[in-house]
């Protein structure tokens, strides 16, 4: 295990805001993250995994622990579609191993960022697809036990960018492994990826559609070398049959999607379409001006100013809609 002390968040971020953390643990082994984790305890300090941090705003203020930075670097693809992947290998990675052996199943989720051991704390979804679809079970270290772990897919508890882990952070994962597959067939059925297959792309193999999807991606998100981002900020909103009835005959067009528990309505339809917040503004943030679920940190942003847009944001939807909406980007406390 390597120990830094006072490295700046903006570092180790995507959104490129924060103040300092007190030291950042670099792990790339199961034991280091054992060790970290007993470090923090003799300090009598705080303590958080990280990957890419691309889904992560850290404060203005930093953090007062111990980040232990998962670099664990180790990728294996087996001939029956297992793939076995340590928590530090970069995601699409995964996805780019995963097309080049014509393995079916992670096709869809090409292009996210992050690593593979963030992959289950948000259960990652995109086009049709979740990272729930091919889980077949974690390992993890619990700070709590100081016991190395196995979980499956089922105790994992995933759900719409749900897992157990967000409800019990002693719970840090090392490995994930997928099952994929060499009889899978596209899903291509979300209208981005029918227009594009419309339109005489190809998108008959794995890699064929991860390569699509990235370049869909790459027109609704903004460059990391130009600005900072989590991606996605809030999650789409489930609301109930009624109430998705109520809106939709006030808002005409207002597409809908059934789940379990109600229906799923794209919360960037409704950022668009019914309050026209493409592009907005405030202090050093903006949505994004292709994609309005996105926010983006300007030059000089702080952590206050992607904060103080997300309540507004926030407010106006609920004014507009009576809906309360949901951050999907976790705050660093």
């Amino acid at each position: 295990m390597q120990l830094r002390e006072h490295v700046p968040l903006s570092l180790l971020t995507t959104f490129k805001i924060g103040g300092k953390a007190r030291y950042v643990a670099e792990c790339k082994t199961v034991n280091d993250v054992a060790d970290a984790v007993a470090f923090a305890k003799r300090e009598d300090l705080p303590y958080v995994p990280l990957g890419e941090g691309s889904n992560l705003l850290a404060p203005d203020a930093g953090y007062p622990g111990v980040i232990i930075h998962l670099r664990i670097p180790d990728l294996s693809v087996r001939d029956d579609g297992l793939l076995v992947a340590g928590a530090g290998v970069v995601w699409d990675q995964a996805v780019r191993q995963a097309g080049l052996r014509g393995l079916w199943g992670i096709e869809n989720l090409a292009g996210i960022p992050g690593t593979i051991g963030a992959a289950p704390v948000q259960n990652i979804g995109a086009y049709g697809a979740e990272l729930a679809d091919t889980l077949v079970h974690v390992d993890a270290y619990n700070a709590r036990t100081n016991e190395h772990i196995r979980l499956t897919a089922k105790e994992c508890a995933l759900g719409y960018r749900e897992s157990r882990f967000k409800r019990e952070p002693e719970l840090i994962i090392t490995s994930v492994t997928l099952q994929l597959s060499r009889d899978g067939g596209p899903r291509i059925d979300y209208k981005d990826l029918a227009t594009r297959a419309l339109a005489g792309e190809r998108l008959t193999t794995p890699k064929e559609i991860a390569a699509v999807v990235r370049s869909v991606r790459s027109l609704k998100f903004p460059d990391l070398r130009e600005y900072g981002t989590g991606g996605s900020f809030f999650k789409n909103p489930i609301i109930s049959d009624k109430e998705y009835e109520a809106l939709s005959a006030r808002y005409k067009g207002m597409p809908g999607f059934p789940v379990l528990g109600g229906v799923k309505v794209p919360l960037a339809w409704i950022l668009d379409n019914v309050l026209a917040l493409r592009g907005y503004a405030l202090r050093n943030a903006s949505l994004f001006e292709r994609q309005p679920l996105v926010l983006v940190a300007h030059r000089g942003a702080s952590a206050s100013d992607i904060d103080a847009l997300a309540l507004d944001v926030a407010k106006k939807v609920f004014d507009a809609t009576g809906i309360h909406i949901e951050r999907e980007v976790r705050s660093l406390t």
